[in-house]
């Protein structure tokens, strides 16, 4: 069994001053008993923290907080005070690239929104805009959507388009945001600023198409060019890193096709006063493959150098010409008006008649037909990749007769191919392998990589290398020698993760970390440590020490522009310990040991923040009792500074806490659990326990959660409602998944009872999904539970293999095969092990009441499972209570929907873990015409 109270022993001394920089983050509290618990009445006020921005000089940092009465602001902290500027209703802040300025999108309240909506007006948002240096704030009302310039002395607004036009145009305004003063341009469907510049292009969509083109518009000189005009749709404005070089995609259409075909046009040196112009017009001669198509769903792309530019292709779809029109030239002859009249009536009765409503499934289709339609969109977007040479006009077709999928390796010199074709019919229920070719992009030219991977990582940063997993190991594809090399075998890591639904043929990795600049070294994740590894095979090492004391390293991509890590500068670790829940970030050289900078009882989520052009971090901060907040520091992270202050009212309220439970599976496998303790917890008494459990979830200790009642399984309100929450972690051995959950769950709800806490004869069960078939398997083999409550759970694991996951379309066969099923073969092949696993197959054995929900339109696990179980219930006299919600998917969408499965959860569990008395839904159940007639009251009043 792991000791939990396991640290860093072999760094005391720096683990001292981590631990003491970090003891001003605990919130000091009064006794839990003396305040009030939160009531339906309290949860309104209850505030989201969102993803926070820092402004490049690192003064300021901007985040939305999101409350649960759908109301939300804006607020904007001065870093080194506690200055702050609040902004209603602002979303998705922007810092302009000197600091200078700030701008947001400014919504609409939830009131009056719907007050819109009822009068039939359209929502429109605004933009705030925000002088950084003086403190004064603009709100430019009606604006669809704004951008700063690359330097950040610009900002384009572009204003909502009319409802009634059938053009995508609208004004766009740009504002000089250093002199003052702005320029407006009139039917702007799309605009790009460029990178490292302030050029800013412009496509033009007007009324008929009137005046459509391309414009360039330089703030600086204040000039204005129409590159292209024409009576025709342009799209997919792409500039060229670093460079003034742009692409577009211009429309056109002809009587022969029913697609649409694009020219490609591209400018170089668009700063010069004579760039030079480029067309490649599939109508013209060319080596653009014939009958072809230049697609809208790819943008172009540049090749580094800027000579070649990439495109997606497709086969054009002709035109179909009716049988009968064919046959009917000139039958027409000498019949006068009337029988051209009476021929244009009946063709128009033909064109009106319905098409038949029928879809061929056949037991040959590699990818079943609910799959192609799911798919639909993304099966009409496939195409071939293409090059097209500037200098000459040359093209290329890449990828091959079969290229899946294709990716540019960086800077264009090589193109990476996928062809799963030889694996597709293996994958109809198994794992999907593909090829992998490397083409030259130059020549085209296509050399076979490797043979039989699932899991690539593409090409490193440098376009050096191509990198797979294989086996156990990671394996690079030198694209310059052409040699092929395992790089990890013998250093000693384990970097394949077993205990991930271990029933697949390749199992997964625990990840590429990143690489160094000049594809010097990757940087790949084993269990607990981060390596360093040579991409020519001779050797690495590792970088972390966190496999001694079980404490997981992840490197944190501090500046997530770089697409690589500068090699002499320190890497930044997140640190997460496995039996301890502690956590926190670390910080070394390459080949230093790493030093902890922040390591808590806390939960650090989403990494470390940098300011541009500031050494000012940021990161999150939350416990379950303490509400997420950011802090700032410098480098070292210490003495950090807490800057927002969320839920600060919570103090006036009882508040629970959490702590470990430590147990071992009936197998013998050391695990833990998260254990919630009720807001108003008095030592003196016991209380009743709700289990929820899915698969692992103790790693959620420290996670804050928000009473949220259209949450439904809220653990927050079920600690105010006075419950011990409990959440175990649930490992299994192959071909018992349910028999394992059975086998974690017995000893680890005995070692919370063990507690003293707890009446061990008032514990529930809730899950849902899988933790709902978790539930429902568990009710049929053992009475541990007073009562239970599945959401969307599989009931029948035979009928379930044999049908769909509607939402993807995909087969739930592979769900029980590599997937969380576990199963490993069809039910044929192992009857005892899908019989044993289903609960519907116990049924006789149920003595726990029962709450199950499903939607009727769950795409996920189908309704049908939930009618199967309930139907045996009913035949085998057993106590179980079905929800059905009309047109809801596996998750409840609709806000009354999600607030009524919370209160019938509740009521549920009061009644059987309380004893509180129970409403008629749950003692008799309720006739439909008095369902019917309640609903259509309660939705009147």
């Amino acid at each position: 069994m792991p000791n939990t109270s396991r640290g860093i022993p072999t760094l005391h001394a720096l683990l001292a001053l981590a631990l003491a920089a970090t003891l001003a983050f605990l919130p000091s509290r009064a006794a839990a008993q003396d305040r009030p618990t939160l009531g339906a009445d309290d949860y309104d006020q209850w505030e989201r923290l969102g993803q926070a921005s820092l402004s490049p000089d690192g003064l300021w940092l901007a985040v939305v907080v999101r409350r649960v009465d759908e109301t939300s602001e804006l607020r904007i902290h001065r870093t080194d005070s506690d200055s702050v500027v609040v902004a209603a209703e602002g979303a998705r802040p922007g810092f302009g690239a000197d600091g200078s300025w700030l701008a947001y999108a400014i919504g609409v309240s939830p009131d009056e929104r719907d007050r819109l909506r009822e009068r039939g007006d359209p929502v429109r948002n605004g933009v705030g805009l925000l002088n950084l240096r003086t403190g004064e704030m603009e709100e430019i009302e009606a604006m669809q959507s704004f951008s700063f310039s690359d330097d950040g002395r610009y900002l384009a607004l572009r204003r909502y388009g009319s409802a009634e036009s059938e053009s995508d145009g609208a004004d766009v305004l740009v504002r000089d945001l250093t002199r003052g003063g702005s320029m407006s341009f009139g039917n702007v469907s799309a605009f790009a600023w460029q990178e490292e510049g302030s050029l800013l292009a412009m496509t033009v969509d007007a009324e008929d198409r009137v005046g459509n083109g391309v414009r360039l518009y330089d703030p600086e000189s204040g000039r204005i060019r129409s590159l292209d005009a024409d009576e025709a749709t342009y799209r997919e404005l792409s500039w060229r890193e670093d460079a003034p070089d742009l692409a577009v995609l211009k429309t056109f259409e002809d009587e022969r096709h029913e697609d649409t075909a694009h020219v490609v046009l591209a400018w170089r040196d668009l700063a010069s006063d004579s760039p030079r112009a480029f067309a490649l017009d599939p109508r013209e001669p060319s080596e653009l493959p014939g009958g072809a198509r230049i697609v809208e769903h790819r943008a172009p792309s540049w090749s580094d150098d800027g000579s070649t530019i990439f495109l997606g292709l497709q086969e054009r779809i002709p035109v179909e010409t009716a049988a009968e029109d064919a046959e009917g030239e000139g039958e027409g002859e000498g019949e006068g008006e009337d029988g051209g009249a009476a021929e244009e009536e009946n063709g128009a009765a033909r064109d009106d008649e319905e098409s038949p409503g029928v879809e061929i499934w056949h037991s040959l289709d590699v990818d079943p037909i609910p799959q192609q339609r799911v798919r639909e969109d993304r099966l009409r977007q496939e195409h071939d990749l293409g090059a097209w040479k500037l200098a000459d006009g040359g093209f290329l077709l890449l990828g091959g007769d079969h290229a899946d999928q294709v990716e540019i390796a960086e800077g264009g010199r090589h193109v990476l191919a996928r062809d799963e074709t030889p694996y597709d019919v293996n994958a109809m229920f198994r794992q999907q392998f593909h090829d992998i070719y490397a083409v030259d992009a130059r020549t085209g030219r296509r050399e076979l990589v490797r043979e039989r991977v699932t899991i690539d990582m593409g090409s490193s940063p440098g376009a050096r290398y191509a990198v797979w997993f294989e086996d156990a190991d990671y394996w690079t594809h030198d694209l310059a020698t052409g040699e092929t090399r395992n790089v990890t075998s013998g250093l000693g890591g384990t970097f394949v993760d077993l205990d991930r639904t271990p029933t697949r043929e390749q199992m997964p990795p625990f990840g590429i970390a990143g690489w160094l600049e000049d594809d010097a070294a990757l940087l790949v994740n084993d269990r607990f440590d981060v390596w360093e590894v040579n991409p020519d095979g001779s050797g690495g090492r590792r970088l972390t020490n966190g496999a001694e004391d079980s404490i997981r390293h992840r490197v944190v991509r501090v500046d997530r522009e770089a697409d690589a890590f500068a090699p002499d500068e320190p890497l930044y670790y997140s640190t997460y310990g496995e039996w301890t829940k502690k956590a926190g970030f670390s910080r070394a050289r390459r080949g230093e040991t790493p030093e902890p900078l922040v390591w808590a009882d806390a939960r650090f989520q989403g990494g470390l923040l940098k300011a541009e052009d500031a050494d000012v971090y940021a990161f999150r901060r939350e416990r379950f009792d303490d509400s997420p907040d950011y802090f700032v520091a410098g480098p070292d992270l210490g003495e950090a500074r807490q800057v927002t202050r969320t839920n600060p009212f919570q103090e006036d309220y009882a508040w629970g806490r959490t702590q470990l439970i430590d147990y071992e599976n009936e197998w013998g496998r050391p695990l833990q659990g998260a254990l919630i303790y009720p807001a108003d917890y008095d030592p003196g008494r016991t209380y009743p326990m709700i289990v929820n459990h899915y698969e692992l979830l103790s790693q959620n200790l420290h996670q804050y959660v928000v009473p949220d009642p259209t949450s439904y399984y809220n653990l927050q309100i079920w600690s105010h409602e006075g419950y011990f929450v409990f959440r175990p972690d649930v490992v299994y051995r192959d071909r018992r998944p349910g028999q394992s959950n059975v086998e974690t769950l017995r000893p680890a709800v005995a070692a919370a009872v063990e507690t003293g806490m707890i009446d061990a004869d008032r514990v529930g069960l809730i899950g849902h999904s899988w933790g709902g078939y978790q539930t429902t398997f568990f009710v049929t083999q053992d009475d541990l539970f007073a009562a239970a409550v599945a959401g969307a759970p599989l009931t029948n694991l035979m009928s379930m293999y044999l049908s769909f996951y509607w939402n993807s379309g995909g087969t739930d066969a592979r769900i029980f095969e590599i997937s969380q099923g576990r199963m490993q073969v069809p039910w044929w092949e192992d009857w005892d092990s899908y019989f044993n696993n289903s609960p519907l197959h116990h049924i006789q054995n149920l003595n726990t009441p029962l709450l199950i929900e499903f939607g009727t339109d769950d795409g996920a696990v189908e309704f049908n499972q939930g009618v199967e179980f309930y139907n045996a219930a009913r035949r085998a006299g057993k106590d179980v209570v079905m929800l059905v919600y009309e047109g809801e998917n596996h998750g409840l969408a609709r806000e009354p929907n999600q607030r009524d499965y919370q209160s019938r959860i509740l009521q549920w569990f009061a009644h059987y873990l309380k004893g509180e008395p129970a409403p008629e839904w749950i003692t008799t159940g309720v006739p439909w015409l008095e369902q019917k007639d309640g609903l259509r009251k309660k939705k009147v009043s």
